[in-house]
């Protein structure tokens, strides 16, 4: 991630974690098994919310460097470096994962005083947007990585269902602390 927070690893160090993972996977079970075992295995990725929600929102000087749709093709670009290097190590079968809609996570409803604790819909075209462009990639990426399975996961649609909708997906509790 491009995100400079102390919680959140950057994909740099998840790849070196991956590495070091690797090769006690190969001290243990042997190159041929190993490698059957890496490239059979499911890869699965999110990328995004918190670039977006950590980092451009949050940090002016990231704002002042990147329009919206700049920092959308700079996370892309970093999302097609990390499948890649994904790629490189043996990953064979990837799922790329969206972003929710942003503008409608507890926090972000929570702040948005002027709306009445709405979806901030701002937050949710970005991530519409930057969702087309991480399916474009996964097409592109698709056709250039021979042997790579690599599949869009798009949580967007599925979470704001359960917003329009919550009773739907579950019952309403109020817990009371008289403490």
């Amino acid at each position: 991630m491009a995100v400079t927070s102390e919680s959140v690893i950057p994909l740099w160090k998840e790849l070196e974690f991956y590495k070091e993972y690797q090769t006690k996977l190969r001290t243990y079970l042997g190159n041929q098994k190993a490698n059957e075992i890496l490239t059979e295995a499911v890869y699965v990725t999110s990328l995004g919310r918190n670039d977006f929600l950590e980092n451009y929102y949050t940090l002016r000087d990231r704002r002042s460097q990147y329009t919206i749709e700049q920092f959308q093709v700079f996370l892309v670009g970093i999302s097609r470096g990390f499948v890649k290097a994904l790629f490189d190590l043996g990953a064979r079968k990837i799922s790329l994962g969206g972003v929710p809609p942003m503008g409608c996570l507890p926090l972000e409803r929570t702040t948005n005083f002027r709306e009445g604790n709405e979806c901030l819909e701002s937050y949710n075209v970005v991530s519409m947007q930057f969702n087309g462009k991480l399916k474009g990639l996964v097409g592109e990426l698709n056709k250039e990585l021979q042997g790579i399975k690599l599949v869009f996961s798009n949580p967007f649609y599925v979470f704001m269902q359960i917003v329009r909708r919550p009773s739907k997906y579950g019952k309403l509790g109020l817990i009371l602390n008289f403490d």
